[in-house]
């Protein structure tokens, strides 16, 4: 039955992969395929509409061989109207305005093309860009550049390791780079991980139990998948279907473009990856199940059924419950088959199917749990710990749909961390919980203490270790620390007292250098509230310095003053601060700049050339001579001598 299935399906399945007019701008028509973005390499390590914690992957990722400095190419013709540093997220990244009206952005760069820097440095904000701070610069003047043209160099700035993020948008509109060109042709299989069922109400019973089930899958034959187990599934209520699956590109896994969920030749839900509204950035949870989907695709669970507020675009069907599997509208006795058919890049499809049967069985001697909720996305909700030393508020859409949660003292939790006061109990918000809009907003508070100036929010870990949450502020004449959150988990506060500490970074493993490519790396390093990232007390040579920050490694690279990469010894002195306000210990570092070796210049050979001359040309140049033998002073003409350019000091600009 199966196989005369899918002979049924083929056809209508490669409709599917045909790009349409929808999945462009209104009125856009592609010329031609879009230049490949990085020079040399060819791997997709991240698909459009992926899952991220917290929000869609808006766009595509290129691998660069894990290489920094790679030349990033202009994907089409147009200007470089703008650039920015975000330290936290994309690093430098760079907008291309494209001449067909599309406008790409490229992230986590190295640095910029030089005729891109010229136009930098032209700006209101180019001491922010000399200073490595966070900026948003808009080019005083347009740099045109022509498709496959270099206009940045990869690198590892901001979020995960060196690679090339990738967006594409217009209007709003983010659209899927594989539409363009910037697609695999020969791509790698789509693999079906996991089927999982959810009940969708109290006295929902799948296989006769009130709980999620899931079930691997595994290949029958080419691009086919089955259930692991029974392939028929009993089920009495309303349930829910996820599909855990990915595309495989390497040694990475990617999201898939469209999902399908069909009985018979109707299509009860799915979706198409072609593009997303900037306003949806954060709706992911309403495609992905984020309480198991992991942004490395292990794995990407994706729903079949539409969520409460799902609006997205590329959906099948945006009606209320469509895609839930009700026995209610079964029949006894009668097995529907359900197949879910998968695309991905280069025209890869996969097939999956299974059978779900009406369950006639009497549960009614089974008692289940009723579900409770205390927070709804169309109102505003306050709650308080029993010690009334904890709230939680929650606004209009916190949540996309509703949700239950509690706050309760962990009092055999200590914080036993050195150097670290704790002045609170701490506080689980519970249960697990990721679907949040908006979030809410926890208020701690803290008694009167000396400590109160170096203490802050802190998240406990899995693994027992704290992090500071960013973002936190503290009222004085409430004596509370308030912060907006979008997770659950386990939450104190803690003073703390420790200084960070600052060493030579493993780099500087010699103390005299060759003045070219030359760069000064320390290394910082704290257990509580973190590193600032411009709190420095640097000199070199007496000279006050500047450095940047790598939170990711905890490199502190010193780029000021220029005097640093000048031939001769030098000494560098520097310490560090941490948000508490702790100071480390001042390292020094004496070191060496080798002077360019001399280049000797090669003198000319004067050739003589004997010249013939006539009666009448002799009697000239004796008049000549006889001038020029008079007492009449002549002035020396001093010869000018040009000196060989200098090398270019190390460049700061990224």
């Amino acid at each position: 039955m199966l196989r005369f299935l899918v002979l049924v399906l083929i056809p209508s399945f490669f409709t599917l992969l045909a790009i349409s007019s929808t999945d462009y701008p209104p009125g856009f028509v592609l010329k031609n395929p879009y230049t490949w973005p990085v020079k040399g390499h060819d791997s997709i390590t991240g698909a459009f509409g992926e899952f991220r914690t917290g929000h869609f992957h808006m766009g595509q990722d290129f691998s660069t061989g894990g290489k920094i400095g790679v030349p990033i190419l202009a994907v089409a013709k147009g200007k470089v109207t703008r650039v920015q540093r975000r330290w936290t997220s994309i690093g430098y990244a760079l907008f291309l305005q494209h001449d067909d009206g599309m406008t790409s952005r490229y992230g986590h760069l190295h640095k910029f093309a030089p005729k891109v820097v010229k136009q930098i440095l032209k700006s209101k904000q180019a001491r922010r860009f000399k200073d490595r701070t966070d900026f948003d610069i808009a080019l005083p003047e347009p740099v045109e550049v022509d498709a496959g043209e270099t206009i940045a160099f990869s690198g590892d700035t901001g979020v995960g390791p060196p690679h090339l993020h990738f967006e594409l948008f217009k209007d709003n509109i983010y659209y899927n780079p594989m539409h363009f060109g910037l697609g695999y042709n020969a791509a790698e299989p789509i693999v079906f991980n996991t089927l999982r069922i959810t009940p969708q109400t109290p006295r929902t019973f799948i296989n006769g139990r009130n709980e999620t089930i899931e079930i691997p899958f595994y290949e029958t034959s080419g691009n086919r998948f089955e259930l692991s187990e029974s392939p028929t599934l009993f089920i009495q209520g309303k349930v829910g279907i996820q599909i855990a699956i990915h595309q495989k590109s390497n040694n990475n896994r990617l999201g898939i473009f469209t999902l399908d969920m069909l009985i018979g030749d109707n299509v009860l839900q799915g979706f198409q990856l072609s593009k997303i509204l900037k306003e949806h950035t954060r709706k992911n949870v309403l495609l992905y199940d984020s309480s198991v989907s992991k942004p490395n695709g292990n794995p990407f669970s994706y729903y079949l059924h539409t969520r409460d507020g799902n609006d997205l675009l590329g959906m099948r069907s945006n009606g209320r419950e469509q895609g839930l599997l009700d026995s209610e509208q079964m029949k006894m006795g009668e097995p529907k088959e359900v197949t879910i058919r998968a695309t991905g890049m280069g025209g890869q499809m996969s097939l999956a199917s299974f059978y779900v049967l009406k369950d006639q069985g009497d549960y009614s001697h089974i008692v289940t749990k009723e579900w409770k909720y205390n927070v709804y996305y169309d109102r505003y909700t306050t709650f308080k710990s029993k010690d009334t030393k904890v709230e939680l508020f929650f606004p209009v859409n916190a949540v996309y749909s509703k949700a239950f949660f509690e706050i309760e003292a962990q009092e055999q939790i200590k914080i036993n961390t050195q150097g670290l006061n704790q002045l609170s109990s701490v506080y689980k918000i519970g249960p697990d919980f990721k679907d949040f809009n908006l979030g809410y907003d926890l208020y701690v508070k803290v008694p009167k203490t000396k400590d109160i100036n170096s203490a802050d929010l802190y998240e406990v870990l899995p693994d027992g270790n704290v992090k500071k949450i960013n973002g936190s502020s503290f009222s004085s004449w409430g004596q509370f620390f308030k912060v907006r959150l979008r997770k659950t988990g386990l939450f104190v506060v803690l003073s703390d007292q420790t200084p960070p500490n600052i060493y030579l970074h493993e780099l500087m493993n010699k103390t005299v250098y060759p003045r070219e490519d030359f760069a000064l790396y320390l290394k910082a390093v704290d257990v509580g509230s973190g590193i600032m990232p411009d709190g420095f007390d640097i000199t070199v040579d007496g000279i006050p310095g500047k450095a940047e920050f790598f939170p990711k490694d905890g490199r502190l690279e010193i780029f000021e003053p220029e005097i640093l990469y000048e031939p001769g010894k030098h000494t560098v002195l520097a310490s560090v601060r941490d948000y508490a306000g702790n100071w480390s210990s001042t390292v020094r570092y004496d070191y060496e700049i080798q002077a360019p070796p001399v280049v000797e210049e090669k003198k000319k050979i004067v050739t003589e050339t004997k010249v013939i001359e006539t009666p009448n040309e002799k009697k000239s140049a004796k008049e000549t001579k006889s001038k020029q033998s008079s007492p009449k002073v002549q002035k020396a003409v001093k010869p000018i001598t040009i000196a060989p350019k200098a090398k270019d000091k190390k460049s700061t600009s990224r």
